[in-house]
């Protein structure tokens, strides 16, 4: 059992939980998913590489051949 899955699980819930609220607030006329997009693309924060190398980290392929 890997000492990652449940900080997996808590991240990716949160994620969920912020796209949830970003696609709430994006029913107000306000842009704020494409300015938070906009911000991600110009500045490429640290903190958004961490979270997606720690995403697709936990996704290794299994080994099919036998």
């Amino acid at each position: 059992m890997s000492p990652y899955k449940d900080s997996f699980y808590s991240r990716m819930a949160l994620c969920f939980i912020v796209v949830i609220g970003l696609i709430i607030l994006h029913v107000i006329p306000l842009p704020i998913l494409e300015t938070l997009v906009l911000y991600i693309l110009v500045v490429r924060p640290y903190w958004f590489k961490n979270l997606v190398d720690q995403i697709y980290s936990s996704k290794k392929p299994e080994n099919t051949s036998e």
